[in-house]
């Protein structure tokens, strides 16, 4: 229906110029109804800045602004364009806020344990890739986007277990800092790759300062841990992985596997926690 319709003559008119009005009018109708009949209730909004961000950091992707998160049927066609890979694969639902992959804290001065495999500049870039990586799996987690991890996207499924709600629980939340405070680069020995199954050449040792979790929020407004998603403070982990740049997301620490550095842990992995 067109928003003008009701907006008739106020004057007074002859019956002709009234009758000529009219068939005008129903003319211009009968042609504006036929172009919203398609209308669909999830038709993108279609303004949206053709300028990317572009920031100082040469790693973080450039994208289309987008202000705040937004369903990716809802998204201007620009940015529909632009995230439709994910969407098609089932990685998201959702098009990130832009501002996600910056927004973090700043990278722990990296301690290059490779005995000169690498340089300590690239040890340092790298350590930008987790800490972005992790900026990710924050978003992903409380937008319940977790088709990222699923997907593979921005880490291997084994690396990062796909987080499914409970029954009755309608998102996630992270309580607490859940970032790392120390990080720790080590070569993988051959022996411990062909243990692993692995042939990325590098891992992570990283250290958490504050205890984290991951609760799932339940319908009624009460909250209830989520298995194997509790840190302690002071806990380590070890992260074998390599730098990676999938569209959209900027370069990250693309993680082939993770452990917890504990007891229970296999030799070759208590091996690279120690190194």
């Amino acid at each position: 229906m067109r928003a003008d319709n009701g907006d008739l003559p106020r004057v007074a008119v002859v019956p002709v110029a009234l009758l000529l009005l009219i068939a005008l009018m129903a003319a211009c109708g009968s042609s504006q109804s036929g172009s919203s009949a398609s209308a669909h209730v999830e038709t993108p909004t279609a303004g949206t800045s053709a300028t990317p961000i572009v920031t100082a950091d040469p790693g973080d992707p450039t994208l289309l602004p987008v202000p705040t998160d937004v369903a990716f049927l809802q998204a201007p066609i620009a940015i529909q364009n632009e995230w439709r890979t994910y969407y098609a694969t089932g990685a998201i639902t959702v098009v990130p806020n832009s501002t996600v992959p910056f927004t973090r804290p700043a990278t722990p001065p990296v301690v290059d344990a490779t005995n000169g495999a690498v340089s300590s500049t690239t040890a340092q870039q790298w350590g930008d890739a987790l800490m972005r990586e992790n900026a990710w799996e924050n978003w992903a987690i409380t937008a319940d986007q977790t088709g990222l991890f699923d997907n593979g996207v921005i880490s291997a499924p084994a690396a990062e277990p796909g987080l499914v709600l409970p029954q009755g629980a309608t998102s996630f939340r992270i309580v607490g800092e859940r970032w790392p405070a120390s990080l720790r680069l080590v070569s993988v020995s051959v022996s411990a790759k062909g243990f692993l199954k692995d042939t990325d050449g590098f891992a992570y040792i990283l250290e958490f300062s504050q205890a984290w979790s991951v609760d799932a929020v339940l319908a009624n407004g009460t909250t209830q841990p989520v298995s194997d998603q509790s840190v302690s403070a002071g806990q380590r982990f070890v992260v074998i992985g390599k730098l990676e740049q999938p569209a959209n997301f900027g370069e990250v620490w693309y993680a082939s596997a993770s452990f917890a550095c504990d007891s229970s842990e296999p030799q070759p992995v208590l091996a690279l926690c120690a190194e």
